[in-house]
């Protein structure tokens, strides 16, 4: 049975970081990485901020053939189906078994199910993939009547490509609010006005939404009580740990894979990064610059280090119709705000002992990361003013 030193699971960043990580102190062990999908690895987030533009086949890969070849990594297009930790050995849905030395899980998350009365899943459309994204570019040739269930970041970009091609976009959210994990209500209103600015039906706080087919075989929605015709609809209702390798094999999850401070699980010589996790407190991170970080930090312990993981204050970042947004909502309600505007850039910003703990900002893109560096290094308010002046 053939052995490989380091297998990395996941062909995200948190997967291609470990693996940059693990060459930084190793340069000639063998790594085998992983990836479920029909292409190289690539930035998951480029994909559904393409649609209007359409995207090649490895637009958005995260390295290519030449660099793998000259780090000595192999890149195997297959899925992972079971692990048995007591015998470190990895079974493959093609590739047959394998065994590893080290392990390290990054399969990120998995879409919600969208369920809604009548409709059938392969009506659904995700922008999760590429390929996903790929089946929405070619709807779109025909489809002109779009709906988009879900506002949060994912969603809203969604809609802002469909109206650039100039589609007719209904957004529905069951919160009364825009990306109510990433905006205080007033950045939520802010990029509301923006999007029905944009001529998109926006319908926030929906109740019920149902589904049948017209006697011509049209789509027909009705929520809360008001029927729409649709051509095509897009789920974008949020996402949950990628958990079903790990839970399969009996290694402990919940929420996500249960790891402690130096990522490592439940299992000898199993790690795992990104998106899939659950930390310590419960903490399930989401966003890139995360899983890039644990990612690195997991390649690290697997190489025999003990560092430990400092959940960082990561932003969430997006441009649609024209605007640009940043995000580090703030923990609690006891910090001093201060709030600041000029002409069209906003900023909101949130201090602890004048030391900044979080901050939301509008079209100041252009040094968002300075504002996250001021973040990391909890810049005062005046030192913020000095190298950020408005």
């Amino acid at each position: 049975m053939n052995a490989k030193n380091f297998i990395i699971i996941g062909g995200g960043i948190a997967g291609l970081s470990a693996i940059k990580a693990i060459r930084e102190e190793n340069k000639t062990d063998s790594v085998l990485w992983v990836s479920d999908e029909d292409r190289m690895p690539y930035k998951r987030t480029k994909i559904n901020k393409h649609i209007a533009s359409g995207f090649s086949k490895d637009e958005f890969a995260l390295t290519d053939h030449h660099w793998l070849m000259e780090n000595h990594i192999e890149l195997l297009f297959d899925t992972a189906e079971t692990i048995n930790t007591q015998k470190h050995e990895l079974t493959f849905k093609h590739r047959g078994t394998l065994k590893y030395n080290k392990l390290i899980i990054a399969t990120g998350k998995t879409p919600r199910l969208l369920n809604i009365s009548g409709l059938p899943q392969e009506k659904i459309h995700q922008v999760h993939t590429a390929r996903q994204v790929e089946n929405i570019v070619r709807s779109a040739v025909k489809a002109k009547k779009y709906l988009v269930i879900g506002a949060g970041v994912e969603g809203v970009e969604t809609v802002d490509q469909l109206v650039k091609l100039g589609k007719e976009v209904t957004l529905v959210e069951r919160n009364n609010m825009v990306l109510k994990r990433f905006f205080t209500p007033k950045f939520a209103h802010l990029m509301e006005q923006s999007i029905k600015k944009a001529g998109v039906h926006l319908l926030l706080g929906i109740k019920d939404i149902t589904y049948c087919e017209t006697e011509s075989g049209a789509s027909l929605i009705t929520i809360d009580g008001q029927e729409y015709k649709i051509d095509t609809i897009i789920s974008s209702i949020g996402y949950l740990p990628n958990t079903k390798l790990a839970m399969d094999s009996d290694i402990k999850c919940n929420g996500g894979i249960l790891v402690n401070e130096y990522l490592e699980t439940s299992s000898p010589d199993v790690y795992a990064a990104g998106d899939a996790d659950e930390h310590p407190l419960g903490q399930i991170t989401g966003l890139w610059h995360a899983a890039e970080h644990q990612g690195h930090l997991a390649g690290l312990n697997a190489c025999g280090k003990q560092l430990k993981l400092e959940l960082k204050p990561f932003r969430m970042k997006t441009e649609v119709f024209g605007d640009y947004y940043f995000s580090v909502l703030p923990s609690s309600n006891s910090l001093t705000f201060i709030e600041e505007e000029k002409g069209n850039l906003v900023r909101d910003m949130y201090f602890k002992d004048d030391k900044i703990e979080a901050l939301l900002m509008k079209n100041d893109g252009d040094r968002a990361k300075v504002y996250q560096q001021a973040l990391m290094e909890k810049w005062s308010l005046a030192k913020i003013r000095k190298e950020i002046p408005l």
